[in-house]
């Protein structure tokens, strides 16, 4: 089958293979994929900022058919099922973690397309536990945006302190830096929860795509901190209290020394955006004297997934829109590049379309 793979450690050695496809075992579906997300994480792989265990192949946001189901997990799975997956094979089931519903961040965990192979592939052979169905009627397109949206889900809904079950209780203003994928899919959950006042902040990138996309999923006021100062837009639209919220996306160092600024005393934090150093300077002290809830997010448990299947269909023409491109596997460097310049949200390649 062909499959883009990680051929070796260093910046690139990206490249389309042909590889076997793994005979699946008694526990395991095997999956015809669809559709395969270009993720950031996939761009940083590619350029060696993050770990990965070469040869492997790439890419973990998918949507698929089973064609094939084990022997084990026949009478939970059948043929033709469409389906999409977590990313956490290797989770061991038995530590604290495991047992607590959080195997995404198990020590063991060894992620799909960074330390096994993954789903930019035409088949993917997958450990049962990890698939979900999709819902009847739900487009591919839709399927396809499923992973970034059960980690959104998980940080807006799950970590977000608030009453139980009631995420983003109470707030009223939220401010959201960065407008990629995350940031989008930011904005569709607090307008889903009722956020009356949602800011989006990015810059120059975001501006002829992702800004005029925010604005069609709910966003109020889209800031391009390049050519705007977001700090007296926030004080202006707080009364200079500064916002409920603020969900931070972008990884930016700048954004992050001023966010802690511009939230409320008593404000949320909700981190999300990965960050290019290991360490960067923060004014802790500012989170100590505002008593800030502060929240740290990664990746996705079987919870979210299963929080953000059950609102998809109502939220599918604003998850539809997300996917700007769809490109078959030989134009993926053509992918790469427009998701590095903005061109895109997010691009799916399409496993089952050749080449025109």
């Amino acid at each position: 089958m062909k499959a883009l793979v990680k051929v070796a450690a260093g910046p690139g050695h990206v490249a389309i293979q042909d590889v076997p496809v793994r005979d699946p075992g008694p526990e395991d579906l095997l999956i015809r994929v669809k559709y395969c997300g270009i993720c950031g994480t996939d761009l940083h792989i590619h350029a060696d900022e993050f770990p990965n265990d070469p040869p492997v192949i790439m890419g973990h946001e998918y949507c698929g058919t089973v064609v094939h189901v084990g022997t084990g997990v026949r009478e939970e799975w059948r043929v033709g099922e469409r389906v999409v997956g977590e990313l956490h094979t290797g989770a061991c089931g038995t530590c604290a973690l495991c047992l607590a519903g959080k195997p995404h961040i198990c020590d063991r965990k060894l992620a799909l397309g960074s330390r096994r192979d993954g789903a930019f592939a035409e088949y993917l052979t997958l450990p049962a536990w990890l698939a979900h169905r999709v819902p009847d009627g739900l487009p591919w397109e839709v399927a396809g945006v499923t992973e970034p949206f059960a980690i959104s889900t998980h940080c807006l809904v799950e970590r977000v302190p608030g009453r139980p079950g009631r995420a983003l209780d109470g707030a009223q203003s939220i401010l959201i830096t960065g407008a990629a994928t995350m940031g989008l899919m930011a904005i569709i959950w607090a307008s889903r929860l009722g956020v009356r006042n949602i800011v989006v902040a990015g810059t120059d990138l975001d501006v002829p795509v992702r800004f005029v996309l925010a604005q069609r999923l709910g966003a109020t006021r889209v800031v391009n901190v390049q050519r705007e100062d977001l700090a007296p837009v926030v004080a202006d639209l707080t009364a200079g209290a500064g916002v409920d919220v603020w969900v931070e996306c972008s990884g930016s160092q700048r954004a992050i020394a001023q966010g802690i600024e511009l939230v409320k005393k008593t404000g949320r934090v909700v981190l999300i955006g990965l960050v290019g150093p290991e360490t960067i300077p923060v004014p802790w002290n500012t989170l100590l004297y505002k008593e800030l809830d502060l929240v740290g997010c990664f990746s996705s448990p079987p919870s979210s997934w299963e929080k953000a299947l059950a609102v998809e269909a109502e939220e599918a023409d604003k998850l539809g829109k997300l996917a700007t491109h769809i490109l078959p596997l030989e134009e993926w460097e053509r992918g790469f590049a427009m998701m590095r310049t903005g061109e895109a949200v997010k691009i799916l390649i399409d496993m089952q379309r050749e080449e025109a």
